[in-house]
């Protein structure tokens, strides 16, 4: 995909709006293509160092996400 180093104190949470894939990314970066899918519309949420979160992805509900701090 890219070379870089990982970078923990920039961690984003990334979520393809098409096929619902989703990672943590631990690099600072303005974009970035899903690797499941052509689409390049994969939204891009900053989490801080003490930030989680939790998803359920749900047939009748939809996508279901919470955040929390530790």
């Amino acid at each position: 995909m890219f070379d870089m180093m990982f970078d923990y104190e920039h961690r984003l949470f990334a979520l393809c709006e098409s096929c619902y894939w989703t990672a943590t990314i631990f690099a600072k970066v303005k974009s970035y293509e899903c690797p499941l899918c052509p689409d390049k519309n994969v939204e891009l949420i900053p989490l801080n160092l003490d930030e989680k979160y939790e998803y359920q992805l749900e047939p009748n509900k939809g996508f279901d996400i919470k955040f929390s701090r530790h």
